[in-house]
C-alpha cells in the first residue's frame, strides 16, 4: 500500500487512539452509571477506563467535579489508573488551577496533563507561571464555548455555568502562546444533543492557537466524528455519553469511523 493510500484509509486502531473518552467523576466514582457491559461496578471509574483501553483508547479525560479540597482521593485513583496504559488528563473543579506544587503532586501520582479553563479567564498570571514551572506540555487547555462563526464565540467558565464577555479565540491565543500540550474546544450548546460538533469552531481554534485540537460537545455518531477529522481541523475528538451510556464503544465507533473515512476515499 502506498503511504497516500495508507493516510486515505487509516485503521480501525490508529482511529481508536484519535478518540479521547470522557468520564466525569465525583468522589471517587462516575457521576452516573455506565452502560458498558462486563462491568462489575458500572460506576468504578478503573473498570470504565480499563474497557476504553482494552478497545484501543490511548487517553482517556477525567472531568473531577468535586473542588480541590475534596479531591484527596485522586492520587489514589490515578495510581490505580496508571495500570490502564492510559494518559491521563486530568480537569478538577471545572478547570481551576491550583498551586504549582499541587499540580506537580497530582502529576506525579500519575496525570498526562493538568487540564486549565476557568483559571485561563480569572487568573491568565498564574497559568503563565505555571507552565514555566512544570512545563507547558503539562497542561492542557479547554475552552468552553457558547455562539456562532457569524457572531463570534464567547467563553464560559465553571463548567460552563457562567457565561463571559471574552472572546473565545482570545482565550486559544493565549493558550497557543503557552504552547500547552493541546486544546479541547467544547460548544456548550451542542453538550448532550447528539447533533455533531460545532466545526466551524474547531477550525478556529485551531488556527488561531496553532495546537493541535480536540472537537468537543455533541458527538452522536461515527459520521460526526468523520467530519471533525477531516473538516474540522481536529486531531482528536471527545465522545462521552456515547460512550458512557454503553450505546456504542470505542470499538465500534472505530470500526464504523474507518468505514466512513473509506467510502468518502473511495
Amino acid at each position: 500500500m502506498r503511504p497516500t493510500e495508507s493516510r486515505r484509509s487509516p485503521s480501525p486502531a490508529l482511529l481508536a487512539r484519535q478518540m479521547i473518552p470522557c468520564i466525569d467523576v465525583r468522589e471517587g466514582a462516575a457521576t452516573s452509571p455506565s452502560g458498558a457491559g462486563g462491568l462489575s461496578d458500572p460506576c468504578d471509574v478503573v473498570g470504565i477506563a480499563a474497557g476504553y483501553a482494552r478497545d484501543g483508547a490511548e487517553q482517556v479525560f477525567l472531568d473531577i467535579v468535586d473542588a480541590w479540597p475534596e479531591s484527596g482521593y485522586l492520587p489514589g485513583l490515578l495510581g490505580e489508573l496508571k495500570a490502564t496504559g492510559l494518559d491521563l488528563l486530568v480537569s478538577v473543579q471545572h478547570g481551576t488551577l491550583p498551586s504549582p506544587r499541587t499540580c506537580a503532586e497530582i502529576l506525579t501520582a500519575g496525570a498526562t496533563a493538568v487540564s486549565v479553563s476557568t483559571s485561563m479567564v480569572a487568573e491568565p498570571d498564574r497559568v503563565a507561571q505555571t507552565a514555566q514551572l512544570i512545563g507547558p506540555r503539562r497542561l492542557m487547555g479547554v475552552v468552553n464555548c457558547s455562539g456562532d462563526r457569524r457572531h463570534g464565540w464567547h467563553t464560559l467558565v465553571d463548567g460552563g455555568a457562567t457565561p463571559t464577555t471574552v472572546d473565545a479565540l482570545h482565550v486559544a491565543r493565549r493558550f497557543g502562546d503557552l504552547k500547552v500540550r493541546a486544546l479541547l474546544a467544547n460548544s456548550v450548546d451542542r453538550e448532550g444533543t447528539g447533533s455533531g460538533y460545532d466545526l466551524d469552531l474547531t477550525r478556529a481554534m485551531a488556527r488561531a492557537s496553532g495546537l493541535p485540537a480536540i472537537a468537543s460537545g455533541g458527538a452522536g455518531s461515527a459520521e460526526q466524528l468523520a467530519d471533525a477529522l477531516r473538516d474540522g481541523d481536529a486531531t482528536h475528538v471527545l465522545v462521552n455519553d456515547v460512550v458512557h451510556s454503553g450505546r456504542e464503544t470505542i470499538g465500534s465507533l472505530s470500526e464504523a469511523l474507518c468505514r466512513c473515512l473509506a467510502d468518502e476515499a473511495d
